[in-house]
């Protein structure tokens, strides 16, 4: 959130264009209950236990990047409030290591989530150089993909990719501090909050529904069940008209 002087300032609106209104580019890192997900990989590693090098680890933590921009910034009563939109791209690989007739190979699962969102933030100055960002709140949609690799080196590279069937609505709230570094203009912000968001079934190129192991099953309901706490750092940028 972009927080203005003491005095009193005027409503910013923008459309399309960065600089006159206000833009912020940061890194966050996102915790989620992956029970679905993470039984298919306890599968992938019971399954290849006797060769197993280096067995899958678990799901839970996706980490990335986060672009917005402001669209609506006002000062009501030393209250001021931010209407923004944003784009963040998230993902987490892991990996297991498998001995083979002939070497050691890899199987892999990443899941990547590119998310839509808008929200509102109300905060208030602390000092000159330092305000507190109250409330964040932020509502999200965008969608979700599995990709699993399983690589031999006797065999063909295989990659499949699996999609979200219905990516659900979710939202974000957090609360955090801002320290402007010059002026209004340029400020580096730290906040810390929890994330609510799930994933249903999801299908393949094919049309094949992604089971609860890779030997069949039945289908996968929910890969992905709930969020999770989240905390993020990211640099804002406000130039006024």
């Amino acid at each position: 959130m972009f927080v203005l002087g003491a005095e009193a300032q005027s409503t910013k609106f923008g459309f399309g264009c960065l600089g006159l209104v206000g833009g912020f580019a940061g890194y966050e890192v996102k915790n989620y209950s992956a029970t679905g997900l993470n039984q298919y990989i306890a599968a992938i590693n019971e399954r290849r236990k006797d060769s197993l090098l280096t067995a899958m680890g678990e799901m839970g933590q996706l980490k990335g990047y986060r672009l917005g921009m402001n669209l609506i910034r006002n000062r009501i009563s030393g209250l001021e409030y931010t209407v923004k939109v944003f784009y963040e791209t998230l993902s987490e690989l892991k990996e297991a290591q498998i001995k083979g007739r002939s070497g050691i190979y890899k199987n892999s699962l990443e899941l990547k989530q590119n998310v839509f969102g808008a929200g509102l933030e109300l905060g208030t100055p602390i000092t000159k150089i330092i305000s507190w960002k109250i409330l964040e709140l932020e509502f999200t949609y965008g969608t979700a993909q599995l990709f699993k690799k399983t690589e031999d080196i006797n065999d063909p590279v295989s990659r499949v990719k699996y999609t979200a069937d219905n990516y659900r609505a979710g939202f974000n709230f957090a609360s955090g501090f801002i320290l402007f570094l010059i002026d209004n203009n340029i400020s580096l912000e730290g906040k810390m909050g929890y994330s609510e968001f799930s994933i249903g079934p999801m299908t393949d190129e094919d049309g094949n529904k992604l089971a609860t192991s890779e030997s069949g099953g039945n289908i996968m309901e929910s890969p992905i069940t709930k969020g999770g706490l989240f905390y993020g750092v990211q640099f804002n940028l406000s130039i006024p008209l």
